[in-house]
């Protein structure tokens, strides 16, 4: 595929944007106390660099009762402009364009952001389990309005190519526009063109603040209340030249990050239902886990959309754009919707990828050719060990990768033949690929004990061996049944300590088998760590359709031939499963045995990945990454 479509340029407001594929705004929480410093500069400057078209950046709140995170950028600080300038200059050195997008998070802001204040058009109770949400007066409705006003002068400064406003999700000014949220009498209530009345009036405070060269775009959801008219109200109403499309709110995250459980491109339609009621003058841009520059393609053509949001999918290969360029897409690096990249920032962290471990550390974490290559031996074919071959590898050192088994993948390849699961294949296959076009020496099939290792004269070791399952006696290791361990016939106890996809699907596969299942969550809340992916929702649905019970708030007192014994967290009371199967995800030993035996030989050896520690799939891959960098 060519990608003609997705590659063309387009105009917005007399700019010229080099194609259609654009990074949307998303908060990366990069910032040097509210300033743009080097690390948000790397990041957009290596998207750019990798040919994104257009850049909309981190969303800024114009007030303080906007704020979601201790990171948020603040125009009203010394340094603002300059830092801001930075990274705009940076993104056009590239040849990109870029965007600054403004909100105001009303009755989804963080209380510990914003001194408790949640401001949204009527009196409610806070969204976030404490106190209420204030109903602003018409003139700190107007003071709302003035501080957009402002802050898109102010950032304008930086010589930005234009401003986006963020109306969706269920955040200030699009709250509003639902009956239930919205109970006003005055002229921001009742009729709809009164409930969108504050809309309006940013877009026009903002236009007129900002002038008539630079671009103006805005971006709604589809759940918004009377979509199509509010797409075509702000259209006539306001002088916009795009206008993006979201697809859910903060009560359906799901909806707005896809994790790998919803299909790719599912924002198309959405996009295609503004495409269909707004003029040839509005550009759409369409967004939702469109991961491969050949969704893109096809929704262009389709006439579903003008722009093209892949901003994860920018996340994990800032070169997507210039893979399609030379012909080399099969080389992308995909994201598998593991959804790292919000988890951490929901907990106020800065964001990563489960993918792309230089994501964020592009100023830091730089492949530098070796000084002296040498021969470095890996031993271990999962994701750690594939990525520590990867990155010496792009070094200059010669590569050997040994693997025991007589496939790649490891843990991840194994979990990924679980039902819906099958795009975990890709954290472990283009490393595969990658190595191929590098000419890793790869031996599958191969038992490798120190001689082994010796024998190959090796100048360095890595040792990737993983981790081996250790469940308490009387039950099996996931992992072991994954690999082939037989299991009896009948009902199933899954005791889960992790919350993770290691659980989940193993109980969703053995339930589908016609098993009764019973997933029994350690200490944990159920799914806990899927939560915290914004997967809960359609995971548990898949469960529930399979007929698995899930019980919660208990913690796992004892396992016996056959039985579970469990105590209530809160009531305290204890009671006894029982069920024929007792399966167990969760506790692991790092497997480190060779690298104990290869060191004390005097050999150059360091464990890696699981069998440094074991933790998390996305762990295993920046520590591969990490040590294959280092040698």
């Amino acid at each position: 595929m060519d990608f003609e479509r997705l590659l063309s340029p387009i105009e917005l407001r007399g700019t010229r944007v080099r194609n259609r594929v654009t990074l949307t705004a998303h908060t990366q929480s990069y910032s040097d106390g509210g300033i743009h410093g080097a690390r948000v500069r790397g990041y957009y400057a290596a998207r750019a660099a990798g040919g994104a078209g257009l850049l909309v950046m981190e969303p800024i709140p114009p007030h303080p009762t906007g704020r979601v995170t201790p990171q948020n950028y603040d125009h009203t600080k010394p340094g603002f402009v300059e830092g801001l300038t930075t990274v705009v200059d940076a993104v056009h050195e590239h040849g990109g364009t870029i965007i600054n997008q403004l909100y105001h998070m009303g009755p989804n802001a963080d209380p510990l952001a914003t001194g408790g204040l949640q401001w949204g058009p009527s009196d409610a109770p806070g969204y976030f389990g404490v106190g209420r949400i204030h109903a602003m007066t018409t003139d700190e409705i107007d003071l709302i309005t003035r501080c957009f006003a402002d802050c898109a002068q102010t950032v304008m400064r930086s010589g930005t190519d234009g401003i986006e406003l963020m109306f969706s999700y269920d955040t200030l000014i699009d709250s509003f526009l639902y009956d239930d949220r919205n109970l006003r009498t005055d002229r921001y209530g009742g009729s709809f063109e009164n409930k969108a009345r504050f809309a309006v009036e940013v877009l026009r405070a903002v236009r007129d603040a900002i002038g008539d060269d630079p671009i103006l775009g805005v971006t709604i959801s589809v759940r918004s209340p009377e979509f199509e008219r509010l797409v075509q109200h702000l259209e006539a109403e306001c002088d916009i030249d795009y206008m993006g499309i979201g697809n859910g709110d903060y009560q359906h995250t799901e909806l707005i990050i896809p994790p790998l459980d919803v299909s790719p491109g599912i924002g198309i339609p959405n996009a295609a239902r503004a495409k269909a009621v707004a003029s040839d003058r509005l550009a759409i841009l369409a967004e939702g886990k469109i991961n491969r520059p050949a969704l893109g393609e096809q929704a262009l053509a389709d006439g579903a959309c003008d722009l093209v949001g892949m901003t994860r999918a920018l996340m994990a290969d800032p070169d997507l754009v210039a893979k399609a360029a030379r012909g080399e897409a099969a080389r992308q690096r995909m994201c598998v919707g593991q959804n790292v990249c919000i988890s951490r920032r929901m907990r106020k962290f800065p964001i990563a990828c489960a993918q792309n471990p230089t994501s964020g550390y592009e100023a830091e974490r730089g492949l530098a050719p070796a000084e002296a290559p040498g021969h470095v031996v890996v031993v271990g074919g999962g994701v750690s060990g594939l990525e520590a071959a990867r990155a010496a590898a792009e070094r200059g050192h010669r590569v050997t990768l040994l693997e025991a088994t007589s496939a790649l993948g490891g843990q991840i390849g194994r979990t990924a033949t679980l039902p819906v699961l099958r795009s975990l294949d890709d954290l472990w296959s283009w490393r595969a690929a990658e190595l191929d076009l590098l000419g890793v020496d790869v031996r599958l099939g191969v038992e490798a004990d120190a001689d082994a290792v010796a024998a190959l004269a090796p100048d360095r070791v890595l040792v990737a061996t993983g981790s081996r399952p250790t469940p308490p006696e009387h039950a099996i290791a996931v992992d072991d049944w994954l690999r082939g361990a037989a299991l009896p016939a009948g009902d199933v106890l899954l005791v889960d300590e992790e919350g993770s996809r290691k659980a989940a699907g193993p109980a969703e596969a053995l339930a589908l088998e016609g098993r009764r299942v019973t997933l029994v969550p350690d200490g944990i809340a159920p799914l806990q760590e899927i939560a915290e992916n914004h997967a809960e929702r359609p995971v548990f649905q898949r469960l529930r359709d399979a007929g698995v019970m899930i019980l919660s708030d208990v913690i796992v007192q004892g396992i016996a031939p056959g039985a579970v014994t469990v105590v209530g967290r809160y009531d305290g009371l204890e009671r006894t499963l029982e069920a024929p199967v007792v399966l167990h995800a969760g506790r692991h030993t790092a497997d480190d045995a060779l690298c104990l035996a290869l060191v004390e030989r005097g050999i150059d050896a360091r464990p890696i990945g699981d069998a440094r520690s074991p933790r998390r799939w996305e762990d295993a891959i920046h520590d591969g990454y990490l040590a294959g960098a280092a040698v």
